[in-house]
């Protein structure tokens, strides 16, 4: 069993229950005229009952047995999430968009697309094989995108039933979870919530992020959220500026990585960038294991390569030589961490 990962574990063999399992059969009453503020109140009253049944129904597989409610804990969430729609602040840029009626920065509405899901066999070992969802769009800009090609386009429509179906059939196949990736999944938050509402199976939910999602969002899906898959790209706010154009990195993504780790279980990937090991290596690396715990599961990625808009930044306009790979093991070697990938 890989330490940090034991509740997921768990879920796997078939002895515990996935989070959103829980919060679909948590009764709600359906408000009468959808105040948010009204909203916020009842939905931190029944957070407290989850806590309390994840704590005495969490390992209980018979509570599977209890018929969802009809309306319910989870479809609270969503009737909030999208009653946040309306001044969007899903992430910390807050830019307080109605996307109803316009976009935000991440060029999301109220639709959300995903270019396509599988099975894959390259996630963490542990994740494999992984029901891989690869959602549109993404609240960063990197200009060294991997993925620009999923981030500036709307692929296939998410219609939320029919993707469920999915789940359940890749379920059977073979998936250890539900890889909710992208581009990014934040922006989509209401979508995969009310995706969610119609999974029958016991599935752990992953949330592949980067991590920049608000303190409002984290109180709403950390209730459905097994597993944060979270990549902390960046060791300080002046290269997050540069290179994905976001403010408060540090703050934001440090205090989320708190959160997750007290509501949830926690997977770090670091992508090791050419030129960054003293100014963003190395802090993450010292940080995560004075804060999260040397035993935190740690992925050092090496697979850095410029695409993009990377060759107009000389400094990442290559790949990682012998010497990076050998001292960002040596970092990671230095502080401690046991648990790497």
């Amino acid at each position: 069993m890989i330490p940090g990962l034991e509740r997921y574990t768990k879920i796997n063999d078939g002895n515990a229950i996935a989070k959103f399992q829980i919060v679909r059969r948590i009764l709600a009453e359906r408000p009468e005229d959808g105040d948010i503020d009204e909203l916020w109140k009842y939905h931190s009253e029944l957070k407290s009952e989850f806590k309390r049944l994840l704590e005495e129904k969490g390992d209980d597989t018979d509570f599977l047995n209890t018929k969802p409610a009809d309306y319910s804990f989870l479809d609270l969430k969503i009737d909030l999430l999208k009653e946040m729609l309306k001044e969007c602040c899903f992430c910390e840029r807050r830019c307080g968009v109605n996307r109803y009626k316009e976009l935000g920065f991440c060029k999301c509405g109220v639709k959300s697309y995903y270019s396509s899901e599988f099975l894959h066999f390259g996630e963490e070992p542990e994740l494999v094989p992984s029901h891989t969802i690869f959602f549109n769009r993404c609240t960063f800009a990197c200009v060294f995108c991997q993925n620009y090609d999923i981030v500036y386009c709307d692929d296939y429509e998410v219609h939320p039933e029919e993707l469920a179906k999915v789940i359940d059939i890749r379920f059977e196949s073979g998936s250890k979870n539900v890889n909710f990736v992208g581009g990014n999944p934040d922006q989509h938050a209401h979508t995969i919530l009310e995706t969610l509402k119609h999974v029958e199976s016991n599935i752990p939910v992953v949330w592949n992020s980067n991590m920049y999602h608000s303190e409002e969002l984290a109180e709403i899906i950390e209730d459905v959220v097994d597993v944060w898959l979270g990549d902390f790209k960046y060791g300080n706010d002046e290269c997050a500026r540069k290179y994905s154009k976001v403010k408060n990195y540090w703050k934001v993504v440090t205090r989320n990585f708190l959160r997750a780790k007290d509501n949830g279980e926690l997977i770090i990937r670091h992508l090791v960038m050419p030129n960054h090991l003293v100014c963003c290596t190395e802090p993450i690396i010292k940080w995560v294991a004075e804060n999260l715990g040397k035993e935190t599961r740690f992925n050092l990625m090496f697979q850095y390569y410029p695409t993009f808009r990377a060759f107009d930044y000389p400094e990442i306009s290559r790949r990682l030589d012998e010497f990076e790979i050998r001292k960002a093991i040596e970092i990671a070697e230095k502080y401690g961490l046991t648990n790497l990938v």
